[in-house]
């Protein structure tokens, strides 16, 4: 399971979140997406990668 390191509100409506993910940010880019899902059961929510950080391994 991942760790929520920070979040944020930009709106009311969109959250910024960063993820501790050390696997995902050594490859992920900026614009690609990561699949969220709460259980193995649930659904799948693409999310916009905004940014990482290969160093601390956050998304």
């Amino acid at each position: 399971m991942y760790k929520i390191v920070r979040r944020k509100s930009l709106k009311p409506t969109v959250t910024q979140l960063e993820i501790e993910a050390p696997l995902v940010a050594r490859k992920a880019k900026p614009g690609q997406f990561i699949i969220l899902r709460v259980d193995e059961d649930g659904e799948r929510i693409p999310l916009t990668v905004a940014g990482v950080n290969p160093e601390e391994g956050t998304v």
